[in-house]
């Protein structure tokens, strides 16, 4: 499926058939408004606004190793090293540690060029630099961009201090010599500054220089602010020894050593090569000027460390950086090492070196992650590399999710007494995206947080999927699933950030459920306040007091399965729960008899767990056993028994009077399961019939039109205020590509800052293209990106944005 253009700034995840993004809510009773709903200036919130209540890990300061994120690239500057992490711009001070974040949001957010640099979009930031004038640049994937350090005019542009602004890239013109910079489409892995202050940029098969000033470089007259090829785009192979414009090349990363010579980490040739900018002899082979050689790499066999560089075998490198000495120091990335070209005989990293050979200085041991051991003996994952002014090897240590540094001296770098030779993690915590517990929710960093829910207590209750784990941002300060809590503050009451690995992890119950593999795909509180967790193979239960609950005797605190024995498939109807299969539960909730209604996505039906034996949703059920109450039909079904009907659920939820409320996005509706006869959502229902509220339209969009006339794209959850209004989110791709969250007013009136009218369906949150925007607006200005759940909290709402990794409130 394509989703239009500038697919790349603007994600939407898109599920595999049976899969949606988890969902369920449970009503809350006590309100929560938390510090971060309040609008930038203070006082309380507007009706309609949008804020960021958990999540979006702020820009700092803070300590660099409490914050989680992949580096893919990093360089060092006046203090400071700049670790990219593609959405964001990391930096870390030499001395104290402390991490700031001076460009991207960390989410897909506008482009932003012309703003401020900490609210832009980054894309693929996996190459930085600063320039003379102190401006911070960046490689971001399709372009180069600068934050200006200063109000003034840098590369043919005016540019106030903080903001960001496109100076390459970003067109829809063929790079070609002549062309202007910004009207070029290009790829930009690395950047570099040449000694005339022209920008270097390598660009895959390419490359290019953007002329600061009009004159004669690389043998070529250029003009100011256009842009030239000085290497690849050939089609005579590797080229070597001839003109670097004939030569293919694969250009990973650039730097430009104390000669003026252009050198390139070329990933796709294995090699580290050199544009000569004059004639002479470099890295001991003569040069002719504008052509290129290999200086490293080549071989396809043995390592080759110690002997001639050009007989070693390098494995994709992706980047390369010069030290104080000139020598090359190499991201070997697939290697797993960093490694020495020395540039002249002498004893560099604690190793005798002749010239022209080849060293590993870290990486290639078996003692694991090694901190605080020498650099040899560690296992690294190095993306890219640099050399700070202290001397220190800076390694993105994309494999491990940290930046580490090999101490050339013993001493104290970025907060750490450090032993010369000896490597030290100095930002990163090793997570790819999980920070914050026991600090402010708002400073805790999600990965997809799917599913949101609320308890009696207030308290916030998030699926972070892809951490593994269930977090708990705390509404008030007290003990709540058996842990000390402070309002306003985040914390994991579920999971161990390991992923559930299989049948017997599923089945480990009567553990704490902080040591409990699980995969969270949506969350719900039953009606004794239990922790109810969905997982593709079933549902557990974290009990919230120690009691009977589903018929079994539970610990406060420990996790249990209470549905599902580890399969995946369809069985076990009419029986124990515990010994059916399930097929990618997305969503559970419970009902007024304790039932554990749940949405088993892959299976296309919803299931009832029986609390009790009796007669629910039209069908005799015992207690603990388990019955599919919907979803065995082919056609939509509607006006019919739920149970002949067909359905692809995603989120479910219980309203006031105890129907099941069903986000279908395999039909595009919100559909309503009859508890009993009445009439609801303006329709006349039968009990244990099926209906559509939602969606099912031909009118397009149908904001401020009956509901039932509107058309809907895949919602995935949904959930019914205080007023009884229908809230669901709608995740707006196919024709439209306009997540957002929407409601169905039950009664004529004002919500979420909108007059409404009985029935008719309204847009409070997105509706706009995919991002991340709008933080203390209203929420129809806002950008949203896969929101998967919605709940109530009071007269909130609270929205799983899930790709933005962040939970945000509409105020009511």
């Amino acid at each position: 499926m394509t989703m239009g253009t500038d697919s790349a700034r603007n994600r939407l995840r898109v599920w595999p058939a049976g899969r949606v993004a988890a969902i369920t809510a449970a009503a809350a009773v006590t309100a929560l408004v938390p510090a971060a709903a309040f609008a930038a200036g203070g006082g309380a919130p507007v009706a309609g606004d949008i804020s960021t209540v958990a999540g979006g890990k702020g820009p700092g300061p803070a300590p660099a190793t409490s914050v989680s994120f992949s580096p893919c690239g990093v360089s060092f500057a006046a203090g400071f090293v700049y670790a990219d992490a593609s959405e964001t711009v990391r930096q870390v001070s030499l001395q104290g540690g402390q991490l700031t974040t001076p460009a991207g949001t960390g989410s897909f957010s506008p482009l932003g060029d012309g703003g401020l640099a900490t609210r832009a979009g980054l894309d693929q930031a996996c190459g930085t630099m600063v320039d003379g004038s102190g401006n911070l640049i960046i490689a971001d994937g399709d372009r180069v961009r600068a934050v200006a350090a200063a109000t003034g005019t840098f590369y043919g542009q005016a540019m106030h201090k903080g903001d960001i602004y496109t100076i390459a890239g970003g067109g829809g013109t063929s790079p070609a010599d002549g062309v202007p910079a910004t009207s070029a489409a290009i790829g930009a892995g690395g950047v570099a500054l040449d000694a005339a202050g022209n920008l270097v940029i390598a660009g895959g098969n390419l490359l290019l220089v953007v002329a600061v000033k009009t004159g004669s470089f690389y043998g070529q007259a250029m003009t100011a602010g256009d842009l030239y090829i000085v290497a690849g785009g050939g089609h005579n192979g590797l080229g070597d020894g001839g003109p670097a414009t004939f030569a293919e090349v694969s250009a990973a990363g650039v730097a430009v050593d104390a000669a003026g010579n252009l050198v390139i980490a070329d990933r796709g040739n294995s090699r580290i090569r050199v544009v000569a900018v004059k004639t002479g002899t470099f890295y001991g082979q003569a040069m002719t000027k504008g052509d290129i050689y290999t200086v490293a790499g080549g071989a396809t066999s043995g390592l080759g460390d110690g002997g001639p560089a050009t007989k070693a075998r390098l494995a994709a490198p992706g980047g390369v950086a010069l030290d104080a000495t000139g020598n090359l120091v190499i991201a070997d990335s697939q290697n797993g090492r960093v490694r020495v070209v020395a540039v002249k005989t002498g004893t560099f990293y604690g190793q005798a070196m002749a010239i022209g050979d080849i060293y590993t200085v870290a990486g290639g041991g078996t003692s694991g992650l090694g901190d605080g051991g020498p650099a040899t003996s560690a296992e690294v994952g190095p993306a890219g590399v640099a050399v700070d002014s202290a001397g220190n090897l800076v390694i993105a240590d994309g494999g491990d999710a940290r930046v580490r540094v090999v101490a050339a001296t013993t001493g104290t770098f970025y907060g750490h007494a450090m032993t010369k030779g000896d490597i030290y993690t100095v930002a990163g915590n090793g997570q790819l995206s999980y920070s914050g517990d026991g600090g402010a929710a708002t400073e805790a960093q999600l990965n997809d947080p799917v599913s949101v829910a609320v308890d009696a207590a207030g308290n916030q209750v998030i699926a972070d999927l892809v951490n593994y784990r269930v977090r708990v941002a705390a509404a008030a300060t007290g003990t709540f699933y058996g842990r000390a809590m402070t309002a306003g503050d985040i914390y994991t009451v579920a999971g161990t950030g390991k992923r559930d690995s299989g049948i017997p992890a599923f089945l480990h119950s009567g553990i704490p459920a902080t040591k409990a593999l699980i995969t969270p795909d949506g969350v719900a509180l039953d009606r004794a306040g239990n922790l109810v967790i969905s997982e593709p193979r079933g549902i557990r239960v974290v009990a919230v007091k120690t009691g009977t609950f589903y018929g079994r005797g539970m610990t406060a605190g420990d996790i249990y399965t209470v549905a599902g024995n580890g399969g995946i498939g369809l069985s076990g109807d009419g029986g124990p729960a515990t010994a059916a299969e399930f097929f990618d539960t997305s969503g559970v909730a419970a009902d007024a008899a304790g039932n554990l209604i749940i949405a088993d996505a892959g299976n296309d039906r919803i299931r009832v767990l029986a609390a009790k034996t009796g007669t629910f949703y039209g069908l005799p059920m015992t207690a603990g056993d388990i019955y599919t109450a919907a979803g065995v039909g082919n056609g939509l079904g509607d006006g019919g028994p739920a149970i002949t009907a067909g359905l692809q659920p995603a989120g479910i939820t219980l309203d006031a009077a105890g129907n099941v409320v069903i986000a279908d996005p395999g039909h595009d509706r919100i559909r309503v399961i009859a508890v009993t006869t009445g009439t609801f959502y303006g329709q006349a229902m039968t009990a244990d019939d099926i209906y559509t509220v939602a969606g099912g339209g031909t009118s397009g969009l149908g904001d401020g039109g009956p509901a039932t006339a509107a058309e809907l794209t895949a919602p995935s959850g949904a959930a019914v205020d205080s007023h009884g209004n229908l809230v669901l989110t709608d995740l707006g791709f196919a024709d439209v590509v306009n997540p957002s969250v929407r409601v169905v007013a039950a009664a004529t009136g004002t919500f979420y800052g909108q007059a409404m009218t009985k029935g008719d369906i309204y847009t409070v949150a997105g509706g706009n293209p995919p991002g991340f925007s709008g933080d203390g607006g209203p929420g129809t200005s806002a950008q949203l990106s896969s929101p998967g759940t919605v709940a109530v909290d009071g007269t909130n709402l609270l929205i799983s944005d899930s790709s933005n990794n962040r939970i945000r409130e509409v105020a009511g």
